[in-house]
């Protein structure tokens, strides 16, 4: 049997792997990369995390 609409089956998986894709690489990002947060104290000076690599 001969698929008449080829590109969209191709078109229609590589959604369905960008997907889970997309999700795997933002929750990498999220933990490994440093985002430059910074945390202020009461007195609005910044906190230095020492512990840090």
């Amino acid at each position: 049997m001969v698929i008449a609409d080829t590109p969209l089956v191709i078109a229609g998986i590589g959604i369905i792997l960008a997907v889970p894709l997309t999700f795997m690489v933002a929750n990498w990002v999220r933990k490994h990369v440093d985002h430059g947060e910074m945390r202020f104290g009461p007195d609005g000076q910044v906190i230095e995390d020492e512990d840090r690599k």
